[in-house]
């Protein structure tokens, strides 16, 4: 049997993030390659199946893999990686929006952080949890305390993003206009068109809810265009801005408009954009629109809980 090799194993970290799904189908294939002497590697090849697991947001398979890392022969080696597992396995559950259990998680990895940089990464983490959780003080508290000097220009991007987010939840527009924009510039430095596409939605929303027309028409020019390309998925969302847009510069909503908001309204709060919908229609004066039962995003309680105990007892 032909041995896993160093090189193979750093372009399975690759795929772990690039092509999850083909990540997934040679774990077992690498796995199978290494034994007992190779425990090291083991680890190395879990972890990064778990990442893979995640991104495909295949359950079944990240359950599976957090099981193996249950092995007595792996522990000891796993000690040096408790931050690593338990923030993954938090993330895990923030796609789930099993949120309660990714707090827990993340909580237990704030003491295992080895650096400044992964605990600002981790309270990231935490904060979006919180502000999923409708606690968007407590949110702002966490990004707040985080130096945002010593991150990395593609981390920074990140936390400008997340950040903006929490802002919007305070309901103050006029801020996190001016954290989406600086993404905005840190994802044109990294030439990240995917993310400098995504993150102009973002500035869109919030600049209708702060009454910024001026700053939606420079960011709304050539989004139609790039969305075309890159999220067609968007589309709804842009036709919802556009209206408003129109309306507070007419000061009118026709019916077939008002008909278009009626039936976006939900799906878009389920989406996540409940902050600028609402601020949106309170300023068109269509607050009538707004469904009164508005409930958070449901999870699909995809993953057992507290996978994540073997290396937290606490949980």
């Amino acid at each position: 049997m032909v041995p896993l090799t160093t090189a193979q194993l750093e372009n399975f970290t690759q795929l772990a993030g690039n092509d999850p799904k083909h990540a997934l189908e040679l774990y077992p294939k690498y796995l199978a390659k290494l034994d007992e002497q190779h425990v090291e590697m083991q680890v190395a090849l879990h972890l990064d199946a778990l990442l893979a697991a995640m991104n495909a947001h295949s359950w079944s398979a990240f359950v599976t893999i957090t099981q193996s890392l249950k092995e007595a022969q792996l522990q000891d080696i796993l000690a040096g990686k408790r931050f690593k597992l338990l923030t993954r396995v938090g993330v895990a559950y923030r796609y789930n929006n099993q949120l309660e259990q990714a707090k827990r998680h993340y909580q237990c990895a704030l003491g295992l952080a080895n650096s400044d940089l992964e605990l600002a990464t981790l309270k990231v983490n935490l904060a979006i949890v919180f502000r999923l959780l409708e606690q968007p003080a407590m949110a702002f508290q966490l990004i707040d305390s985080i130096d945002s000097g010593q991150l990395t220009t593609r981390v920074k991007a990140g936390y400008s993003v997340i950040r903006g987010n929490i802002l919007l939840s305070l309901h103050r527009f006029d801020n996190a206009v001016t954290s989406f924009e600086l993404a905005h510039r840190l994802y044109i430095e990294l030439n990240n068109q995917q993310s400098r596409i995504d993150v102009t939605r973002n500035i869109l929303g919030a600049a209708l809810a702060s009454k910024q027309l001026e700053a939606y028409a420079k960011y709304r020019a050539s989004y139609v265009d790039e969305i075309r390309q890159y999220s067609p998925k968007s589309q709804d969302y842009l036709t919802w801005l556009d209206i408003i847009s129109n309306s507070m510069q007419t000061g009118s909503l026709t019916e077939q408009d008002e008909i278009f908001l009626r039936q976006q309204v939900s799906s878009l709060i389920e989406l996540g954009y409940k902050e600028p919908v609402k601020a949106h229609l309170h300023n068109i004066n269509a607050m009538y629109l707004y469904p009164n039962d508005v409930t958070g995003r449901k999870g699909a309680q995809a993953l057992p809980e507290n996978l994540g105990k073997p290396w937290c007892p606490s949980l």
